[in-house]
This record gives structure tokens, C-alpha cells and sequence, in this order.
């Protein structure tokens, strides 16, 4: 994350009137994209993708955003109320742990209708999450873990056909691996044999000999 805003930001929240809105964005299977408002706003994610955003007036609240002075990972939590409780199923379903969870700032102009700027402010991915059935509606809070936890956690890779599967379903580098053990390898080993001198021959290697006339070196 950039600790520095776009120019077009400060300038929005430099005017007399600040209209500043947040928004989430999960990239679940069937991905969310809301901000803290009514209607639908329309703006490009980090990617540079424009999304259509829908306004959830009920998106509680999200965390502060904050650096750990030590290096440590943070992570951050929001709370969406209101949801239709007919949605109960299809988000416990869809809820998977470490899709792309991102928390963006921005401002509006003075119809607020229109996205001034707006900045990513926090990107992880989705840790956990819970739902409170209250009846007619849900309250639910996510919570996502920032991807800097990953220099916390021993990386384990095992050279085997198994875990190349899990991996790389259908790669075929490592199955062979376990029989390599069973293979006996016989190296060449290299002849050594002497050059004889002939009677009327030179010796191999030897000096180059001269004979009279034009013909010069043999």
C-alpha cells in the first residue's frame, strides 16, 4: 500500500465540504463490491478494473487502518449490517479464506453521485468471517489478514509426486522421484592404453623430423 494519496484526493479533501466514503471489495466467487452509501458508484478498483459498487447504507463500520511500528502484520475487520437475510445461505457458501479482500477511501463531488478519487488504503486477503441472523436481516463481519503474515509461516515444499499433484494437478516432473533410489548407475570408466614406437615410425607426440631438399618439414 502507498502511504501517499493521489493528487486529485488532497485536493478533495482539501475543499471547504469533504464528502469522503469507503468501500470493500472480496473477490468471492461471486465478487463484492460495496461501498458506504445508497445507489451504485462506479470507479476502477486497484487493477485498474472499473467495478460497479453498490451501496450497502448499512455497511457498519470498518477498522482502522494502521503500521505496526515493529514490521508485524495487521490485519483489519468491517461489519456489513442490514443484508437481507435471503442471502444467508449464499454467502456461507461463498465465503472462501484467502481470496483478494481490499478496503479503498474516496470522495465525492457535491451531487455525491460522482467519484472524486479515491485511494487503496488496505489489500490482504479474507481470514474468517461471521454472520449474526437477526430475523429479516444479517450482520456480517469480515475479517482479513494482511498478506505480510506469510514471512511468519515456514515455507514447506517436499520434492514428491504427491505434493506436485496438490499443486500442479496432472504434472508429471516428479513421479518418478521415489524409484530414483532404486537405480543403480554404472559409470564409464575410461581406457588407458600406451602408444608404441614402430621400427621405421616417430614416436606419437614426438619432435617433428626435417629432410633435405624442398620438401622441408615432414
Amino acid at each position: 500500500m502507498s502511504r501517499d494519496l493521489p493528487t486529485a484526493l488532497v485536493d478533495a479533501i482539501d475543499e471547504p465540504v469533504v464528502r469522503p466514503f469507503q468501500a470493500l471489495r472480496i473477490e468471492l466467487p461471486d465478487p463484492l463490491y460495496v461501498w458506504t452509501g445508497l445507489g451504485t458508484l462506479i470507479f476502477a478498483d486497484a487493477d485498474g478494473n472499473t467495478r460497479n459498487w453498490i451501496g450497502a447504507g448499512g455497511l457498519g463500520s470498518i477498522d482502522t487502518t494502521g503500521e505496526a511500528t515493529d514490521g508485524s502484520a495487521t490485519g483489519i475487520r468491517a461489519a456489513l449490517y442490514q443484508v437481507p437475510a435471503e442471502f444467508r445461505d449464499d454467502i456461507a457458501q461463498q465465503a472462501v479464506r484467502g481470496v483478494v479482500f481490499e478496503v479503498y477511501a474516496g470522495a465525492l463531488n457535491e451531487t455525491y453521485q460522482q467519484v472524486e478519487a479515491t485511494a487503496l488504503i488496505w489489500k490482504g486477503r479474507l481470514d474468517e468471517y461471521k454472520i449474526t441472523d437477526a430475523g429479516d436481516t444479517l450482520t456480517v463481519e469480515v475479517a482479513g489478514e494482511s498478506r505480510g503474515i506469510d514471512q511468519r509461516r515456514p515455507a514447506i515444499k517436499r520434492f514428491t509426486d504427491e505434493y506436485q499433484q496438490r499443486k500442479h494437478p496432472g504434472d508429471k516432473f516428479f513421479e518418478y522421484v521415489s524409484r530414483m533410489t532404486e537405480v543403480s548407475i554404472l559409470w564409464a570408466k575410461a581406457e588407458q592404453t600406451t602408444a608404441g614406437v614402430g621400427g621405421g615410425g616417430r614416436a606419437s607426440g614426438g619432435s617433428p623430423s626435417y629432410r633435405g631438399g624442398r620438401d622441408g618439414l615432414l
